[in-house]
């Protein structure tokens, strides 16, 4: 029924062809694998957690708000300060038996609302790999994503 949904579901299969570590779990997306700064001023990784809103019980409508969840330490900017513009509380929270969140994250776009989960993850993952960038360069919010020159042979 996973793998159904995220077919059905353009905002989701772009996540997942582009490499993103995406699952869905107890009505919320889950991505995995984001890197971030700590206060150490290293790179650690982390997962988001969305609430999924259906419009039917294959099909997902546009997100419902611009807030996501957070799991891991508290994400810091390359100076070692909390990224407080996006920092709404810092909770433990048990969403379902199995996501266990420990931020709450308020970025929201001009808009007032993402217009879809894609844009969603995309926009909160770059908020907080960049400051992971300017600490170790080589990571990435994609860990799946495929090499397009990985099957040419060298000439």
């Amino acid at each position: 029924m996973q793998q159904q949904l995220i077919n059905l579901n353009p905002d989701l299969t772009r996540l997942q062809d582009e490499g993103y570590d995406i699952e869905v779990k107890g009505g919320h997306l889950v991505v995995r694998q984001i890197p971030y700064a700590t206060s150490s001023r290293s790179v650690a990784y982390g997962t988001l957690v969305c609430v999924l809103n259906y419009a039917t019980p294959t099909k997902i409508s546009t997100p419902p708000d611009h807030t996501i969840f957070f799991c891991g330490e508290t994400p810091c900017n390359a100076n070692r300060q909390p990224l407080v513009a996006i920092i709404n509380n810092s909770n433990r929270q048990q969403l379902t038996s199995e996501i266990l969140v420990t931020h709450y994250f308020s970025s929201k776009p001009l808009s007032g609302n993402y217009p879809n989960y894609y844009e969603k993850i995309m926009t909160y993952a770059e908020i907080l790999s960049i400051n992971a960038k300017t600490i170790d360069s080589t990571v990435t919010t994609k860990p799946f994503k495929k090499n397009l020159n990985e099957n040419r042979s060298d000439e």
